[in-house]
């Protein structure tokens, strides 16, 4: 490998997405390591992250009107695809619940994203020579790993599927959708949302003792 090569392949894989990082105050309920839930992304200059650069740019390069719009209501309100499903089973969204549920869980999630800071896909696209044509929105100004809307996703249809366990298969489809929305919307390799359903299992198993009692008791 020749000196410019051997450079931009240094480049390539000491690329983040952050320059620096600052830890997040957690619960007192969290009494694990959060920097212990998940193995290493894969590589910067791995063939596995090629390849899923070259599907994230394939998945925005071909997007239709109405894939666009679903990646557009996905990114401004998970809750409404699981408020409709629900209402169309007459059945009621634990709304409060919920919240309670990820005021504890997002701390985490931050300080496991700062921890791994991945680069979001289109900045190694463009290290690459590759095209992704990313829908920007507020939602992207964070790391990579892993996808936190898909996080909250896969984190609603555990605490519903609890609930609702007869409807679980359809619930986690809603939680697939969001991760794969947010490859179409540019903004994730798939790696990170196959993270993000490990991660939301991990933190409901820990947690889901505790806040039920909480919730019960309040």
């Amino acid at each position: 490998m020749n000196l410019s090569l051997l450079l931009h392949h240094k480049k390539i894989e000491e690329l983040t997405y952050y320059s620096s990082t600052t830890e997040v105050p957690m619960s007192d309920l969290v009494d694990f390591d959060y920097k212990e839930i998940l193995n290493p992304p894969p590589k910067n200059s791995s063939l596995k992250t090629q390849k899923e650069i070259n599907l994230v740019s394939f998945a925005t390069l071909n997007r239709t009107k109405k894939d666009i719009d679903f990646v557009l209501k996905m990114d401004e309100d998970i809750d409404s695809f699981f408020i409709h499903f629900l209402k169309n089973n007459r059945l009621e969204y634990p709304e409060r619940y919920i919240n309670l549920f990820y005021d504890i869980v997002e701390p985490i999630l931050m300080n496991c994203k700062n921890y791994w800071n991945r680069p979001r896909p289109n900045q190694l696209a463009k290290l690459y020579g590759t095209k992704i044509d990313v829908l920007v929105t507020d939602t992207i100004n964070t790391a990579s790993y892993p996808s936190g809307h898909t996080v909250y996703s896969k984190l609603v249809a555990n605490i519903l599927s609890d609930i609702y366990p007869s409807l679980a298969d359809k619930l986690d489809s809603i939680a697939k959708n969001t991760g794969i929305a947010r490859v179409q919307q540019g903004v994730h390799y798939p790696s990170d949302n196959i993270a993000s359903f490990k991660f939301s299992n991990f933190v409901y198993k820990k947690l889901q003792p505790k806040l039920r009692k909480y919730n019960e008791t309040s």
